[in-house]
């Protein structure tokens, strides 16, 4: 029995959490079966010619069917989710590695003038791997079976149904992933290693998927911090990456031009992190903001912000 029976199980019909929200705030949401119709579309614009874009659009696409189907297996466990998430583990896995590339390619053109040689360098090496991982991408998309994901998208959105959208099922497992965000969180403030920030990333991505696709009216609320958050340490965690790209190379290259980079790259990681840090503090905290947004009886703080955005 899933973890989600037992807690409809503790909680009761009659204690189900409520939720109050500013009837200004409208609720948007996009389900199962929008983003599982989307996924063969996009898999055909990408083959047009692989541009940064389409491959993001992609992914993000199988992104939301793969998380949803890590939640719903645990509310409705069926086989389904986890065939869905097999079948399209190579696929995403492999747009990942060149999405990733992508972007350190954008980096390494924001950090550096035209002539700088580590620039140069740099783009030479992203350059030979993209083309590496853009042989792999198209290799997994040859063997996606696009004919077996449709027949999934006929029968598996009904299944997602199976507690509705601001469920205190849905409530319960996003409270939980912000709880592990949160000391997630703690431990990379204390430890302030990279690979602390890199899981905490990771945690609020958790976060951010529950209350996106299963709590619309908080992520109607919460959508912009959520993101910004979520954006910073992606950025905090690019940086990371591409000082070690750097330093896999250094050894062809200037000593005194690669300090600059280091420099350059911990300066732009430290001006992202102050913010998260500035976010997460005090009475001001998001952490406070969100959690609140789980009490029994109480209304989210930024509601009125969001209504007065809308006057």
């Amino acid at each position: 029995m899933g973890v989600a029976f037992l807690l409809l199980r503790q909680i009761g019909n009659s204690m189900a959490l409520s939720f109050p929200i500013h009837t200004a705030v409208t609720t948007k949401r996009i389900g199962l079966d929008v983003w599982m119709e989307r996924v063969p579309e996009l898999a055909e614009r990408v083959q047009q010619g692989w541009g940064a874009d389409d491959v993001h659009d992609l992914r993000v696409a199988l992104r939301r069917c793969r998380t949803m189907a890590d939640a719903l297996s645990e509310v409705n466990p069926v086989s389904g989710w986890r065939k869905l998430k097999k079948a399209s583990r190579d696929l995403f896995d492999a747009l990942g590695d060149l999405r990733d590339t992508q972007v350190e390619r954008e980096w390494v053109k924001r950090l550096g003038a035209a002539s700088d040689p580590v620039r140069k360098q740099m783009l030479r090496v992203l350059g030979r791997d993209e083309k590496k991982h853009r042989v792999e991408a198209e290799r997994a998309l040859e063997r996606f079976d696009r004919k077996e994901w449709r027949k999934w998208r006929r029968k598996l959105p009904e299944k997602a149904q199976f507690f509705p959208v601001e469920s205190v099922v849905f409530q319960r497992q996003a409270l939980a992933k912000l709880n592990e965000a949160v000391e997630l969180y703690q431990r990379a403030r204390r430890g302030r290693s990279r690979v602390a920030w890199h899981r905490l990333r990771i945690g609020i991505k958790h976060f951010r998927y529950i209350v996106e696709n299963f709590l619309p009216q908080r992520y109607e609320v919460w959508a912009g911090d959520l993101k910004r958050m979520q954006d910073l340490l992606g950025e905090v965690h690019d940086l990371d990456v591409l000082r070690g790209e750097i330093r896999r190379h250094a050894a062809a290259l200037d000593p005194a031009i690669v300090v600059q980079w280091y420099e350059r790259i911990e300066s732009e990681r430290k001006t992202r992190l102050d913010e998260f840090r500035a976010k997460t503090a005090d009475k001001e905290s998001l952490w406070l903001v969100w959690r609140a947004g789980f009490q029994w009886g109480h209304a989210l703080r930024t509601a009125e912000r969001a209504e007065k955005q809308i006057a």
